[in-house]
């Protein structure tokens, strides 16, 4: 156990004295693959589309919560309903489903199909998950995952 413990460190130095921007591409990709969006950050990331699609969630009707109950209700990403409450006797109405990649910070509603991109949202997903949302190709492959045969880029504005 020491033995090969010794091997990878004495790896490591080597890389990095030899390739120094090698490593440091090394370093930087394990870093970015482990980092994943806490459920407080996702959330801090659906408020902002939510605002931008013009949700008030000020209004005392209106509730985000929450879909990922014990389990992750889609894996690999946080998943959130917005309901308003009726005011009359009948079911509430839900006005969004969202889910949020939590590696990347792409966000999707799920119902719709639709995938959000915005520069304030680009600035947040920075931010919080350390990168730019996911090239076209990864993008299709996460509404496939939803269960998104078409997807749509919600509008930028």
């Amino acid at each position: 156990m020491i033995g090969s413990n010794l091997a990878r460190y004495m790896r490591r130095i080597l890389l990095s004295l030899t390739f120094p921007a090698v490593a440091a591409a090394l370093a930087l990709g394990q870093s970015a693959m482990h980092h994943r969006l806490t459920p407080s950050q996702a959330r801090r990331i659906v408020v902002l589309v939510a605002r931008h699609e013009n949700i008030d969630l000020s209004d005392t009707h209106i509730e985000l919560n929450s879909m990922d109950m014990g389990a992750d209700f889609v894996p690999g990403f946080s998943s959130f309903i917005i309901i308003r409450e009726s005011m009359t006797p009948g079911p509430d109405e839900t006005l969004r489903r969202y889910a949020v990649n939590r590696r990347t910070g792409d966000v999707w509603e799920i119902n719709l199909c639709t995938h959000y991109d915005f520069p304030e949202l680009q600035r947040m997903q920075r931010t919080l998950a350390g990168q730019t949302p996911d090239e076209t190709a990864q993008v299709a492959a996460q509404g496939r995952q939803l269960g998104c045969a078409q997807s749509r880029n919600a509008p930028a504005s």
